[in-house]
């Protein structure tokens, strides 16, 4: 009852705003090619530009954090017809954002720009041109800084660095280990492709994006670090 209140109490501060489903849907309405699985986290505290809507295309499993901006015009030609002598001077073009695609916070997508599939783009960045397929792109402007797999074998090496130190952040403020359901982004460290779909907490980070059984393959062919999460813990804790 009272998650149901406070989602009605959102529903009239921030209206087509209050939620990813309600605004993906407000923006289809308008024109706007919006895919599956399109997740925007803070949708009151994003901007998606609405003047030429048509011109926007977003693919499916895409995930825009809080304070990105995405553009299709700008309006900097008033400089030009006060300073020329009246000419209006229109500025647009079209985005395109393909499929798999990460924005981190408060990027800035401007117009005549095409991202393509399996691409992260920084938190912070501006993004000026084209991001083609498989990389990870940041700064002002966007450059590419690494391929898609050399992503994915940095994360792979950093996960039992970040874990630990997760663990011992946590007994540091709270005077106690963690909970399990606290390395929900981690357990694949401790957790085997038999317990994943035993545990809820496990089971929907594996059902992200859609491809469960993948996750579950990776888990068979990739043997957890640790035997379990209190191995996991002695060694979080230098325990022997």
């Amino acid at each position: 009852m009272r998650a149901n209140i406070k989602a009605l109490i959102k529903k009239l501060i921030y209206g087509y705003k209050a939620d990813s489903e309600t605004y993906a849907a407000h923006l289809r309405s308008l024109g706007m090619s919006v895919g599956e699985d399109v997740t925007v986290y803070a949708p009151n505290k994003t901007l998606i530009d609405e003047q030429y809507p048509w011109l926007i295309t977003i693919g499916n499993h895409v995930k825009i954090t809080q304070g990105v901006i995405i553009l299709t015009h700008d309006y900097s030609w008033s400089v030009l017809k006060a300073a020329k002598h009246g000419p209006i001077l229109g500025a647009s073009g079209k985005v395109t954002i393909g499929d798999n695609v990460f924005i981190g916070m408060n990027a800035i997508i401007t117009r005549g720009v095409t991202i393509g599939n399996n691409v992260v783009i920084g938190a912070g960045s501006v993004v000026t041109k084209d991001c083609a397929d498989n990389g990870i792109y940041a700064g002002n402007p966007a450059r590419r800084i690494a391929e898609l797999d050399d992503f994915f074998r940095k994360r792979k090496e950093a996960q039992l660095r970040e874990a630990k130190e997760l663990a011992v952040a946590y007994y540091e403020r709270f005077g106690k280990k963690p909970p399990q359901e606290v390395f929900h982004e981690y357990f694949v460290l401790f957790e085997s492709a038999q317990s994943v779909p035993q545990k809820s907490w496990c089971r929907q980070k594996a059902e992200l994006l859609g491809n469960y059984d993948e996750s579950i393959a990776y888990l068979q062919q990739n043997t957890p670090q640790f035997n379990g999460y209190d191995e996991f813990m002695r060694f979080c804790f230098d325990e022997r």
